[in-house]
């Protein structure tokens, strides 16, 4: 079975190089910025005699709105923020990847009989699992 169509979120940063360069702010600059603002990462520990507590916190940003105000740099002593050299957009990972029914956007599920399977068998059990999985998509999905 092969799973076509399906998109992983991503943020887009569509950075202005011409806009960085009037801040005096290099790509490197910005990419460790960006580094060092979104970590999925242990933060530390504390040490005790008779025991020692990893700190843990999930700080990672995952929406474009999250990004926007991240400061990459000090710019006589004002901030510059992301959206002030870049266009910050929610999208997917792979902008070149769709599946489609028809006109309609679609997650395709390709499914193939192992060699030695009966065909009638295996689509007599797809089709009694069809409502099973229907009932789990939201209502909006066919």
């Amino acid at each position: 079975m092969t799973i076509g169509g399906g998109q992983k979120p991503a943020v887009r940063i569509q950075v202005h190089p011409a806009t960085l360069a009037t801040y005096g702010i290099s790509l490197e600059d910005l990419r460790t910025a960006l580094v060092s603002t979104s970590v999925n990462a242990a933060k530390g520990t504390i040490d005790g005699e008779a025991q020692n507590y990893q700190i843990n916190s999930n700080d990672q940003l995952l929406a474009g709105d999250d990004y926007r105000d991240v400061i990459v740099a000090y710019k006589n002593g004002a901030p510059v923020t992301l959206s002030d050299v870049s266009k910050i957009s929610d999208s997917v990972e792979n902008v070149r990847l769709a599946g489609w029914m028809n006109q309609t956007p679609a997650v395709i599920l390709n499914i193939q009989r192992q060699p030695g399977a009966n065909t009638i068998a295996v689509v007599k059990s797809i089709e009694d699992l069809l409502p099973q999985l229907q009932a789990n998509l939201p209502a909006s999905v066919s």
